[in-house]
Formats: structure tokens, sequence, C-alpha cells
């Protein structure tokens, strides 16, 4: 006979439902195999779907699995805010300051502030390591059928997954790219990356960055919010503007797909150093429900 599940469905990087990054939090996962956590994310086809497991560290929360609906990875940013949302719904009385996961790439601790209408939630990310230096400029840029000189620069950048963080020189480059899948797996492969961030600097009201994120090689044609990318992408603009002592940047993504989110990444530098990387956000609970489990 099957077995139940029931799951929340939440928004991230939005306090708006239907905007930010789609997210499945199975709260109690009980004794499911990776095997049938695989297809229940492959079915839910969001982004990435979070599983929650007690776990054997004192003084932490919950153990997180995440799986996108091709695979397993050890960490994720918007999984881990909204698994903290979660697990702070269901928290009886006085709600904490702060929530600890355990991941596989390790524990991570969420802050907790609450305000008028909703919670923030920021997570304190892997300090980000520097890879090889974006060497094509001209094969990136016809992976998103944009003129090799609408890319300014780029290089890979590791904070528990490997991303290849791309600036563009304008705002309308970036809107105005078109995934080639084919191609963008190749250099995926070639630089040994999970996916490919898009960004280029912006002049808005309360908008720094704008961006997107593509990763066809986790069955993720474009995300609507990536919080661990946006942290890399943070660690690289300190690289460029020389650490300076804090940067923070208000960034803009999914508004090409029309799910526009709004994350926060604060910087910490000190002596040429990366000392600390924080990724912020809002969390919206959209609804709940059950599934089948073969």
């Amino acid at each position: 006979m099957a077995k139940t599940i029931s799951f929340e469905h939440v928004d991230v990087f939005t306090s708006r439902p239907f905007r930010g990054n789609q997210l499945a939090v199975f709260r109690n996962a009980g004794s499911l195999t990776g095997k049938k956590m695989q297809l229940l994310a492959r079915e839910m086809n969001f982004s990435e779907s979070v599983f929650l497991f007690p776990s054997s560290h004192r003084d932490v929360d919950k153990k997180l699995r995440i799986f996108t609906p091709a695979e397993e990875i050890p960490f994720a940013g918007h999984p881990v805010l909204g698994a903290s949302y979660v697990i702070l719904r269901h928290k009886k009385g006085r709600k904490p300051s702060s929530i600890n996961l355990e991941l596989s790439s390790g524990l991570i601790r969420t802050d907790i502030k609450k305000t008028d209408s909703t919670y923030r939630i920021s997570m304190y990310q892997p300090i980000p390591e520097f890879g090889s230096a974006l060497q094509n400029r001209g094969q990136v840029a016809k992976a998103f059928g944009l003129g090799r000189m609408e890319l300014t620069g780029g290089g890979v950048v590791s904070n528990g997954l490997s991303f290849l963080i791309v600036e563009a020189e304008n705002e309308e480059s970036v809107k105005n790219a078109k995934l080639n899948t084919e191609k963008a797996l190749n250099i995926a492969e070639r630089y040994n990356v999970c996916g490919i961030y898009l960004f280029s600097r912006v002049e808005k009201k309360k908008v720094d960055i704008h961006a997107r994120f593509f990763a066809p090689a986790l069955s993720v044609t474009e995300d609507a919010a990536t919080g661990s990318a946006s942290g890399a992408m943070g660690g690289y603009m300190a690289r460029i503007l020389k650490f300076p002592r804090q940067l923070k940047l208000q960034i803009e993504q999914g508004v090409e797909m029309k799910r526009r989110s709004s994350i926060r990444v604060d910087v910490g530098c000190d002596r040429g150093l990366l000392e600390s990387v924080k990724v912020t956000g809002t969390v919206s609970h959209v609804g709940e429900g059950s599934i089948r489990v073969p």
C-alpha cells in the first residue's frame, strides 16, 4: 500500500505568494530513501525540494537533504531559508532568533528577524573560493545569444556548489539572454560547475544587481532566485572591488520568469580577504498538501 507524506509549499525571497522561488518542504521525511526523495523531487518539479530529518548533532534543529529534479545537491540557498521558515512556523511558544541546520556540506545557521508582516531570514554561507577565470567570453556569449562584447568578464566561484559567474555590460544584455541548452551544458562541463550566473550592475532605486541563473545540468532551465549563487556573486564582486570592508548588494532575479525575487547579500572583508557572506530574504507560505509515495 502506498504511503502518504505531507509537504508545505513556500515561495522564497519574496513576501508575496506566486513570486520568488518555489520550494516543497517535506517536514517529516521519516524513513524515505534517497531514491524515493529523488522521485518526489522530480514529481514536484520545482528547482529544489527539501526533506527534513532529525539531526544527530546537539543543538541542531534539523538535518536537510536537498534535491533538484535531477539529483541531490549538498547546499542551496533558498531551501535553507524556506526550511528555516517552515521550522519556525511550527515552533510553539516564543519563536527563536536563530535556527541551526545540518547539510551535506556542513552545519549552517540562519538568523531570524521579525518584521511587521513576516520574518526576514539570513543565512551565513561558506566563504567563497575562487577558481579559474572566464577564458572564452565568445563561447559563453553564444550560449545566451549575445555578442562577445556584451560580456565583461567572470570566473568560477565555489561555496559548497561551484558556479560560473559572468558579468554583462548592462541590464538589457541580461534581459535579452536566450539559453542555448546544448552550449550551456558544454560550458558547465568545461568549467565543472552546476550552472551559469549571468548578472549586470544597475543603477536603480533599491536595486544594485539584475541577475539570472541557468542550470540545465540540474534540470533547472532557469531559476527564479538562487541564494547560493547570489552569495558567490557577492564574493566575486568583493574581489573585483578590491575587498571593501563592507559590501551590500540588493539583487533582483526572476523578473524574466514573472517571479520577481529580492535577495540581499552582505559581504564582510578584512585586509584583502573575505570574512563573511550573509544572504537575506523573506518567505511566503503558499499552501500545503500530501502526496502518495509508491
